[in-house]
């Protein structure tokens, strides 16, 4: 039987900007940097802004560095759920692989056993063939 290969995985990403890229991803990405990011935009608007920068309401400072609010929570949001979708896909992917293995695993044995199953219908004795289904063509009544 052939070996087949495992589905390549997330973690065999090697090199350094990858690596760097999965992290960024995998934190930017997180329900924690989205609870972070309303956080911090309470506390900007509750006063720290005022205080730090002199940004008073309706935030222009705040709104300049961030591109908008909405934007910013948006973005983090749809990175969320992408990350979500692939940890499910690469779940399916192994799972299919998985399936793909048995599966060829069971059609090997079952060839095995019918090419058995031949080799011994032919090699039955007393004039009985395999090209017959194990009769002679005769009719008893």
């Amino acid at each position: 039987m052939t070996a087949h290969p495992n589905p390549p995985k997330h973690s065999d990403r090697t090199s350094f900007n990858e690596k760097a890229a999965d992290l960024i991803a995998k934190f930017v990405g997180s329900m924690w940097m989205f609870y972070a990011s309303i956080i911090g935009f309470a506390i900007w608007m509750a006063g720290l802004g005022v205080t730090v920068a002199g940004d008073h309401y309706p935030f222009n400072l705040m709104l300049l560095a961030v591109g908008g609010i909405m934007q910013w929570l948006a973005m983090i949001a749809i990175l969320v759920a992408q990350n979500a979708q692939g940890e499910v896909q690469d779940k399916q992917v192994e799972h299919l692989h998985q399936l793909g293995v048995t599966t060829h695993t069971l059609v090997v044995e079952n060839t095995e056993l019918t090419e058995a199953i031949h080799e011994h219908l032919i090699k039955t004795p007393s004039g009985v063939t395999s090209n017959n289904g194990g009769h002679r063509g005769e009719v008893k009544p």
